[in-house]
């Protein structure tokens, strides 16, 4: 899966910054949280994308070569790495945010090092597309009858224990977020062109057919973002 990840999100890079505006909205939630912390530097921006919302001085990883590219582009550092290995020391970041990345990683790896890399009493603001994202869309496809797998979104409760032992859970939201389409085509490529796209393949022909039809009935795309504020005990 990770393989495809990495392929599909590279390949999305340069267009990422005009399609990703629902991903935009949650990353300013995210931002408005940082701007509370006093000083989060040395900071780390973990599923950086092309870093058009990573902050000015702080360091940006991705696990898509071509993202890391785009972000090299801006003022932004980056490191091409997986967010479950990080290669970083022990206490190295006062802060780590994440913006709509995570949900591609297993949780409790990619919390467990973040936690490793943090400093004691460090700070993890981050924005997680959780179970309910994309319902309208996964509906649809489940009405072809395909057999294909579609990605899960992680349940809010998987955050929640990847959070225990190596965090306090300070503040918590839900958004809501929601843009509807004038074609079902268009809603598709809100989702693809971003990068994010099933990764464990796509349907057959007559699937897809079939699906843009049903999807043009209601050519939505929403998102429930789990977003919280976390300290490194």
């Amino acid at each position: 899966m990770k393989e495809r990840v990495k392929k599909s999100f590279s390949a999305a890079a340069r267009k990422y910054g005009n399609r990703a505006l629902l991903q935009k909205r949650a990353g300013k939630e995210l931002l408005k949280r940082l701007n509370l912390i006093e000083n989060p530097y040395p900071l780390l921006d973990v599923g950086c994308g092309d870093g058009s919302l990573t902050p000015k001085g702080a360091l940006g990883l991705d696990i898509a070569l071509g993202m890391v590219k785009e972000a090299r582009k801006r003022w932004n550092l980056g490191v091409c790495a997986d967010a479950e290995e990080l290669p970083f020391k022990d206490s190295t970041f006062k802060c780590v945010i994440s913006n709509f990345a995570l949900q591609w990683t297993q949780i409790k790896r990619s919390f467990s090092e973040i936690g490793r890399v943090l400093r004691k009493g460090g700070f993890f603001v981050a924005s997680i597309p959780v179970e309910g994202s994309l319902k309208t869309l996964f509906e649809c496809w489940r009405e072809t009858g395909s057999s294909l797998l579609l990605f899960k979104f992680p349940k809010e409760e998987e955050v929640f224990k990847g959070l225990k032992g190596n965090f306090e859970l300070i503040e918590f939201e839900r958004l809501n977020l929601k843009m509807e389409f004038k074609s079902s085509k268009e809603a598709l490529k809100a989702v693809t062109e971003i990068g994010a796209k099933n990764p464990y393949g796509r349907g057959k022909r007559r699937e897809v057919i079939k699906f843009l039809e049903i999807y043009s009935k209601n050519p939505v795309v929403e998102y429930r973002v789990f977003l919280f504020t976390a300290k490194k005990v």
